[in-house]
């Protein structure tokens, strides 16, 4: 059965302004502040004045930045949550060099535009560091589709050989435990002997597709579902509101942020510490404005 696009948005309810504003109204009415928190815990809603408004629809009207939600929310959680965190991708040994290695052989191999971001060269590991915004969308526009495909038939075709001869050892041993219980046999606080766990492969065959298409995290990575998942579903509805990632997406405020925290201020406070971020910035406008006329 091919699966569509609506398929898996379906697979999250889709939230709407009047059921929001409804259950805001039972928010309201709750007895005390302890009811309140365990009715917000359940339905994740409180109550806001904004709904007595009768034109305002808080699901629509919220902005779901595609950078924080996309870049360094799902795809974040695909690499380094599901794969790096349960090993799927190793790290090298002291003498054996294994698949994240292998991921950076073939990261060598890319001739990319200057535009796009290049990737640490210790990637997965802690020396490669954190990676920003723009090198997440990097690896999830360029590099991973490439990549992550090459590498999950290679693993795949690895993990299936172990598997299989690592559930052969188990069913033995869960055979001979089991066998020991029928026999009477216990553990010294007289309780059964627990079964081991039990095996399983590190990458899941339908990995690399989850990761282009984004179709069943849910069923192969359960416990990394995070709310970005249902957040994303929404974006549909931001790009007919608002027009084209590129306009409404944080990169921009990104970028002046990490101008202005660069920007000496001496911890000044009561007003002054806003001074001097307007002071430096317009001097460095002047700057550039006067370099480039020379």
């Amino acid at each position: 059965m091919v699966r569509t696009c609506t398929d898996h948005v379906l697979a999250f309810p889709l939230r709407d302004g009047d059921e929001h504003r409804r259950l805001g109204q039972e928010y309201l009415q709750q007895a005390d502040t302890q009811a309140r928190e365990s009715f917000f815990k359940q339905h994740s809603t409180r109550y806001t004045e904004l709904s007595r408004l009768p034109y305002f629809d808080a699901v629509r009207m919220t902005v779901i930045d595609p950078m924080h939600n996309i870049l360094l929310g799902i795809v974040k959680t695909q690499w380094l949550d599901a794969w790096i965190h349960e090993n799927a991708f190793r790290g090298r040994t002291s003498k054996v060099p294994r698949e994240l290695d292998q991921i950076h052989e073939y990261l060598k191999t890319f001739e990319m535009p200057r535009w796009v971001a290049r990737l640490p060269k210790d990637v997965g590991y802690p020396a490669g560091g954190s990676l920003t915004a723009d090198e997440w969308k990097g690896m999830a526009l360029n590099y991973c589709p490439a990549i992550v495909c090459s590498m999950s038939i290679l693993i795949l075709t690895t993990l299936i050989r172990g598997t299989q001869k690592k559930m052969k050892t188990w069913q033995k041993k869960e055979k001979a435990r089991l066998r020991r219980i029928a026999m009477g046999k216990r553990r010294a606080d007289d309780g059964d002997e627990p079964a081991a766990p039990k095996p399983k492969p590190r990458m899941h065959a339908q990995d690399a597709d989850n990761f282009l298409l984004g179709t069943n995290m849910s069923q192969i990575h359960p416990t990394h579902v995070k709310p970005n998942f249902h957040f994303v579903t929404h974006i549909f509805e931001q790009i007919e509101d608002y027009g084209p990632v590129y306009g409404f997406w944080t990169f921009l405020t990104e970028r002046l942020n990490k101008v202005l925290k660069s920007y000496a201020t001496n911890n000044h406070d009561g007003g002054e510490l806003e001074v001097t971020f307007f002071r430096a910035f317009s001097r460095e406008v002047r700057l550039r404005r006067l370099v480039s006329f020379l």
